[in-house]
């Protein structure tokens, strides 16, 4: 069986795991407990779905619209071989679906549209192995740095180019990972502080929430354990600047009023958001 050459680096890894942590994270926020794949327009383990994508994506009536450059036997056979890796390999879900976006530019099968379709097959992909990415704008945020994509592609070793390319997609989904998450924190924290607000209000009616709602650095901090669970005081110190003891004291008043819990033991442990 065809298989594409390719090599993965320790960063590679890295960005694998922090992207299935910050998944974790997301769906917890979102309270997500379905896991059903969104309905699509193409299935992307088909070939002949691919063609009849790029009809949609180039002009119906520009040459070549749904059909391989010239009809090329060798094109053919390179994506037939590409289909029958991307439907049988073991690899990650990730890895597998960067290489397939690789690959397809590399093939170059169609007159125009490849680096477009390219992206949005991926994104079904993706879309396939965890539903939840479907809302999120992962091709907006690559269409913004497609001076770099083409960078890397313009890139000459194939070995470092493919390396560069995985890279660099797994760091865009990422940071459209954790932007969303932020979000998701930002207005729990928002909606927490309302309730609070709401149920402070004394028997006369006089609303008592000054005591109840987060300040900013408590704020801060509920952010960052959301997105980063095992973050240690060190660490939490630096990013806000604030003194160990003063994020303790932080982290005290939280816990207090029922924001965080610690999970296991203090080394070891990590931190959980009730929001």
């Amino acid at each position: 069986m065809f298989k594409p050459s390719y090599q993965l680096s320790s960063e590679t890894i890295t960005l694998i795991s922090e992207i299935s942590e910050q998944l974790g994270i997301l769906k917890n926020l979102t309270n997500s407990n379905t896991e059903t794949v969104p309905e699509q327009p193409f299935n992307p383990f088909d070939e002949e779905d691919l063609m009849r994508a790029h009809e949609n994506i180039v002009d119906r009536l520009s040459e070549g619209a749904g059909r391989y450059c010239h009809n090329d036997q060798r094109i053919r056979l390179h994506m037939a071989m590409l289909f029958d890796w991307l439907t049988n390999t073991d690899e990650h879900p990730l890895i597998r679906s960067c290489i397939f976006h690789y690959e397809l530019i590399n093939i170059h099968p169609f007159f125009e549209g490849n680096e477009h379709l390219g992206l949005y097959w991926q994104t079904l992909l993706l879309t396939q192995w965890r539903p939840i990415l479907a809302s999120l704008p992962f091709e907006a945020l690559v269409l913004e740095r497609q001076e770099e994509y083409r960078r890397i592609l313009a890139y000459h070793g194939e070995n470092a180019k493919i390396c560069h390319f995985i890279e660099f997609i797994l760091h865009c989904l990422l940071d459209v990972i954790l932007r969303e998450v932020k979000n998701k924190v930002e207005d729990k924290v928002k909606n927490k502080s309302r309730v609070k607000v709401k149920d402070n209000t004394d028997e006369n009616g006089i609303n008592t929430s000054a005591e109840a709602q987060l300040s900013k650095s408590e704020q801060r901090i509920v952010k960052l354990l959301a997105a980063k669970p095992h973050i240690t005081i060190g660490i939490l110190s630096q990013r806000l600047q604030l003194s160990e003891a003063g994020i303790n004291k932080v982290l005290a008043g939280l816990r207090k009023k029922g924001i965080i819990e610690r999970v296991g033991a203090n080394k070891n442990g990590s931190w959980k958001v009730n929001l």
